[in-house]
């Protein structure tokens, strides 16, 4: 009786296992164009310098993000800037999603990736962000300064 017992646990047991692998790898892809931003600076969190920029500048907006494709990854590790951005990482679609930040006065700024499927922010940079002047200021000519 014991013995009986104890097969039907076993194979209720495997069963269930079975279930569980099953439905874990059958899971569709998460669809990264849905993301939402929330989820986005739950990860940038795990990562110290994203976390140190977004804790110094409280006004930050996420100005553009960008799912990566193995085609732009591509052409971002031989692009003309920022190519360490796109460095190391998996040739893979759908599983990163380059995020700029921006601060409200636009001056300062953060590139990352966030991989979705580690979980994590494995790259941050802070930048310095410079506005270029036409030289006018409100339509209206510099006067020169005099010294008294």
């Amino acid at each position: 009786m014991k013995k009986n017992i104890l097969i039907i646990f076993v194979i209720i047991l495997v069963v269930i296992v079975a279930a569980v692998v099953f439905f874990a790898y059958n899971q569709k892809p998460q669809d990264l164009s849905m993301v939402l931003n929330g989820q986005i600076i739950s990860l940038l969190n795990k990562n110290p310098d994203a976390k140190d920029y977004m804790q110094n500048h409280a006004d930050f907006k996420i100005d553009k993000k960008e799912v990566l494709t193995t085609k732009s990854i591509l052409a971002g590790q031989k692009g003309p800037n920022f190519r360490e951005v796109y460095q190391g990482l998996e040739l893979q679609d759908n599983r990163y999603i380059l995020v700029n930040l921006i601060n409200l006065t636009g001056d300062k700024g953060l590139i990352a990736v966030v991989d979705f499927k580690e979980k994590n922010t494995p790259k941050a940079y802070g930048l310095l962000l410079l506005k270029a002047s036409t030289g006018q200021t409100n339509g209206q000519t510099p006067s020169p300064t005099e010294n008294k």
